[in-house]
Protein backbone atom coordinates (compact mmCIF):
# COMPACT_ATOMS: atom_id res chain seq x y z
CA UNK A 1 0.00 0.00 0.00
CA UNK A 2 3.21 2.07 1.18
CA UNK A 3 4.35 1.49 -2.17
CA UNK A 4 1.39 2.61 -3.90
CA UNK A 5 1.42 5.89 -2.48
CA UNK A 6 4.93 6.60 -3.68
CA UNK A 7 4.42 5.47 -7.04
CA UNK A 8 1.46 7.77 -7.35
CA UNK A 9 3.56 10.69 -5.64
CA UNK A 10 6.37 9.93 -8.34
CA UNK A 11 3.79 10.40 -11.46
CA UNK A 12 3.68 13.97 -13.16
CA UNK A 13 0.38 15.74 -13.32
CA UNK A 14 -0.04 14.49 -16.95
CA UNK A 15 0.93 11.13 -16.31
CA UNK A 16 -1.52 11.32 -13.59
CA UNK A 17 -4.11 12.30 -15.53
CA UNK A 18 -3.35 9.77 -18.64
CA UNK A 19 -3.89 7.01 -15.27
CA UNK A 20 -7.20 8.73 -14.65
CA UNK A 21 -8.69 8.69 -17.68
CA UNK A 22 -7.86 5.18 -18.56
CA UNK A 23 -9.29 4.05 -15.41
CA UNK A 24 -12.74 5.95 -16.15
CA UNK A 25 -12.84 4.93 -19.32
CA UNK A 26 -12.82 0.96 -18.30
CA UNK A 27 -15.54 2.09 -15.55
CA UNK A 28 -17.81 3.82 -18.32
CA UNK A 29 -16.99 0.57 -20.53
CA UNK A 30 -18.88 -1.58 -17.47
CA UNK A 31 -21.66 1.05 -16.68
CA UNK A 32 -22.87 0.30 -20.20
CA UNK A 33 -23.46 -3.29 -19.60
CA UNK A 34 -25.35 -2.56 -16.43
CA UNK A 35 -27.42 -0.17 -18.05
CA UNK A 36 -28.25 -2.71 -20.69
CA UNK A 37 -29.05 -5.44 -17.91
CA UNK A 38 -30.81 -2.82 -16.30
CA UNK A 39 -32.87 -2.27 -19.05
CA UNK A 40 -33.93 -5.62 -19.54
CA UNK A 41 -34.80 -5.94 -16.12
CA UNK A 42 -37.10 -2.65 -15.89
CA UNK A 43 -38.78 -4.08 -19.29
CA UNK A 44 -39.50 -7.54 -17.85
CA UNK A 45 -40.91 -5.96 -14.82
CA UNK A 46 -42.83 -3.53 -16.51
CA UNK A 47 -44.49 -6.80 -18.89
CA UNK A 48 -45.22 -8.14 -15.02
CA UNK A 49 -46.87 -4.90 -13.95
CA UNK A 50 -48.95 -4.77 -16.98
CA UNK A 51 -50.13 -8.19 -16.91
CA UNK A 52 -51.22 -8.63 -12.86
CA UNK A 53 -52.31 -4.59 -13.18
CA UNK A 54 -55.91 -5.54 -14.43
CA UNK A 55 -56.04 -8.45 -12.24
CA UNK A 56 -55.22 -6.25 -9.05
CA UNK A 57 -57.46 -3.31 -9.81
CA UNK A 58 -60.41 -5.66 -10.30
CA UNK A 59 -59.61 -7.15 -6.35
CA UNK A 60 -59.32 -3.65 -5.00
CA UNK A 61 -62.56 -3.07 -6.59
CA UNK A 62 -64.31 -6.54 -4.81
CA UNK A 63 -62.17 -5.01 -2.00
CA UNK A 64 -60.13 -8.70 -1.61
CA UNK A 65 -57.45 -7.01 0.52
CA UNK A 66 -56.19 -10.64 1.57
CA UNK A 67 -55.60 -11.57 -2.18
CA UNK A 68 -52.68 -12.84 -3.94
CA UNK A 69 -52.71 -11.09 -6.55
CA UNK A 70 -52.29 -7.76 -4.27
CA UNK A 71 -49.10 -9.17 -2.83
CA UNK A 72 -47.68 -9.78 -5.60
CA UNK A 73 -49.31 -6.49 -7.77
CA UNK A 74 -47.33 -4.67 -4.57
CA UNK A 75 -43.77 -7.12 -4.54
CA UNK A 76 -43.50 -6.61 -8.37
CA UNK A 77 -44.52 -2.74 -8.16
CA UNK A 78 -41.43 -2.31 -5.26
CA UNK A 79 -39.05 -4.49 -7.47
CA UNK A 80 -39.74 -2.06 -10.95
CA UNK A 81 -39.19 1.15 -8.01
CA UNK A 82 -35.51 -0.15 -7.11
CA UNK A 83 -34.97 -0.87 -11.05
CA UNK A 84 -35.67 2.15 -12.45
CA UNK A 85 -33.47 4.20 -9.50
CA UNK A 86 -30.99 1.95 -10.53
CA UNK A 87 -31.17 2.79 -14.04
CA UNK A 88 -31.47 6.29 -13.52
CA UNK A 89 -28.68 5.88 -11.02
CA UNK A 90 -26.44 4.15 -13.38
CA UNK A 91 -27.99 6.59 -16.66
CA UNK A 92 -26.37 9.79 -13.93
CA UNK A 93 -22.97 7.58 -13.10
CA UNK A 94 -22.41 7.04 -17.08
CA UNK A 95 -23.13 10.70 -18.00
CA UNK A 96 -20.98 12.14 -15.38
CA UNK A 97 -18.01 9.49 -15.71
CA UNK A 98 -17.99 10.92 -19.86
CA UNK A 99 -18.07 14.35 -18.35
CA UNK A 100 -14.79 13.16 -16.11
CA UNK A 101 -12.98 11.63 -19.33
CA UNK A 102 -13.83 14.80 -21.68
CA UNK A 103 -12.25 16.91 -18.61
CA UNK A 104 -9.06 15.01 -18.35
CA UNK A 105 -8.56 14.62 -21.75
CA UNK A 106 -8.69 18.61 -22.62
CA UNK A 107 -6.49 18.47 -19.26
CA UNK A 108 -3.56 15.86 -20.89
CA UNK A 109 -4.15 17.99 -23.94
CA UNK A 110 -3.68 21.63 -22.63
CA UNK A 111 -1.97 21.17 -19.27
CA UNK A 112 -2.79 22.61 -16.04
CA UNK A 113 -3.43 25.96 -16.73
CA UNK A 114 -6.82 27.49 -17.38
CA UNK A 115 -8.91 26.44 -19.36
CA UNK A 116 -11.94 28.41 -19.44
CA UNK A 117 -13.81 30.64 -16.62
CA UNK A 118 -14.69 27.64 -14.94
CA UNK A 119 -11.88 25.47 -15.19
CA UNK A 120 -8.84 27.54 -13.71
CA UNK A 121 -5.29 27.12 -13.47
CA UNK A 122 -4.80 23.84 -10.94
CA UNK A 123 -1.52 25.01 -10.16
CA UNK A 124 -2.48 28.74 -9.17
CA UNK A 125 -2.12 28.16 -5.53
CA UNK A 126 1.47 26.63 -5.96
CA UNK A 127 2.75 29.29 -8.31
CA UNK A 128 1.52 32.25 -5.71
CA UNK A 129 3.54 30.37 -3.22
CA UNK A 130 6.20 29.62 -5.51
CA UNK A 131 6.11 33.61 -5.99
CA UNK A 132 6.30 34.72 -2.14
CA UNK A 133 2.64 35.11 -1.75
CA UNK A 134 1.23 33.51 1.01
CA UNK A 135 -0.56 30.01 0.92
CA UNK A 136 -4.38 29.63 1.37
CA UNK A 137 -3.73 28.19 4.39
CA UNK A 138 -1.25 30.55 5.36
CA UNK A 139 -4.03 33.44 4.65
CA UNK A 140 -6.04 30.99 6.76
CA UNK A 141 -4.41 31.10 10.05
CA UNK A 142 -3.74 34.62 9.66
CA UNK A 143 -7.16 35.67 9.13
CA UNK A 144 -8.05 33.82 12.58
CA UNK A 145 -5.34 35.65 14.14
CA UNK A 146 -7.14 39.06 12.96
Amino acid sequence: MHEDYEQLLKLTPEEMAVQILEKRRLLADQISFIIQGLEESVDQLQQKYDKITPKYRKNLDEKKNDSKTITEFETIRKELKEEKTQLDAAIRISKESDDAVAYWTRRVERGTGELDYDHPDLLRFSKAVSTGKMSRIGIKHQNKKI
